[in-house]
């Protein structure tokens, strides 16, 4: 089987402890190259995956062994290094979020398509069984129609995080700056289930309400926020999300993202845990009898990054758009600006304004 080449771009946290090992393991990626302005971080993957480092990234993109990049840098720098890497004829692979405004990712989208590169958005746990799974449901029509949806992201986030990540392996302020994150946890960890929400229900956005406020971080972005939105089908989503409010083990089992139909409504527990489903139904069905909650238990077959990387691989090998296109990612990249910006001028924001 032919094998892309990637150029890494950012080898900290996340390269290191997921994705790396995660292009390691696709039966149709290579590591080619790898790239950090930290020299000993990347020096540090360079020597563990046996191939070059560079401090430069245009040492990186004049490689003509280097099929695409992944980018995993700071936020805002993922507009500016995607936009170099399309003219350099490079495919990007960019982590989430796509961008830190709309303005960048629509300078990324329309300069990968002026260059005939593909862009991709990191957007992986759509691989999860209890995700696919999900849409398999939703797709037969099992709930009905959908009528609502609700993401619940709550954790506390260490102090430590805010200058170096969970690891931290390399030390910086960028989370504290909205300029240079775009924010907080909405942006940074929600917008993970904004995007497989969108992807098992296919509901679109239409209105956007939100409040948010900074309580107990000393830092610039929220660290907890609650969202409306009207998605075009009149269903109605609700997100709650906080990086210094922990759920706390709570009484309860039956807890995670939520999708209400007319028929019966499911929970997806936390996708980066065990992969199972809670099913309540108003008619008895093959998991149980009507009116109770029924556990479907899956199983995880294969590494979901692993799947996500592979098809992107195949994708540009056949010559293909990628499952996750940069168009994705500003799709939840507009219900996030649309959160911030609501809050800031207290009134819901119709995301019409922003297509």
């Amino acid at each position: 089987m032919d094998k892309l080449r990637v150029g890494i771009v950012g080898c900290g946290e996340i390269t290191s402890k997921a994705t790396a090992p995660a292009f390691e393991e696709a039966k149709n990626v290579e590591i080619g190259m790898v790239m950090d302005v930290v020299e000993w971080a990347a020096r540090d993957l360079g020597e563990k995956y046996n191939v070059p480092y560079t401090t430069s990234l245009d040492e990186l993109l004049s490689n003509k062994e280097i099929d695409f990049i992944y980018i995993a840098t700071p936020h805002y720098l993922h507009a500016p290094i995607t936009v170099k890497a399309a003219k350099a004829g490079k495919h990007v692979l960019v982590e989430k979020p796509i961008a830190v405004d709309l303005k960048q990712a629509d300078e990324m989208i329309s300069e990968c398509h002026r260059n005939r590169v593909k862009l991709s958005v990191c957007f992986p746990l759509r691989y999860k069984p209890q995700i696919q799974k999900a849409k398999e449901l939703v797709d037969k029509g099992f709930l009905g129609d959908i009528v609502g949806v609700r993401i619940v992201n709550l954790v506390v986030k260490p102090a430590s995080y805010w200058m170096g990540g969970y690891t931290g392996r390399i030390k910086s302020d960028w989370r504290t700056s909205k300029e240079k994150s775009g924010g907080g946890v909405l942006i940074m960890n929600s917008i993970h289930d904004i995007d497989y929400i969108r992807y098992i229900t296919g509901l679109e956005a239409e209105r956007v309400y939100s409040e948010y406020d900074t309580f107990l971080t000393p830092v610039e972005v929220e660290d907890f926020i609650n969202v409306l939105i009207r998605y075009e089908n009149g269903a109605i989503g609700l997100i709650e999300a906080s990086s210094c409010i922990d759920k706390g083990p709570g009484p309860w089992e039956i807890y995670g993202d939520s999708i209400y139909g007319s028929k019966a409504q499911l929970v997806i527990p936390n996708p980066w845990g065990q992969p199972f489903l809670w099913i309540y139904t108003r008619n008895p069905t093959e998991y149980g009898e009507a009116g109770k909650w029924h556990k479907i238990p899956l199983e995880s077959r294969y590494n979901a990054l692993t799947r996500f990387i592979e098809e992107f691989a195949e994708a540009i090998l056949a010559g293909r758009e990628p499952p996750v296109t940069g168009e994705d990612g500003r799709r939840a990249l507009e219900i996030v600006v649309a959160a911030y910006e609501s809050g800031l001028k207290k009134t819901p924001v119709d995301l019409s304004d922003y297509r």
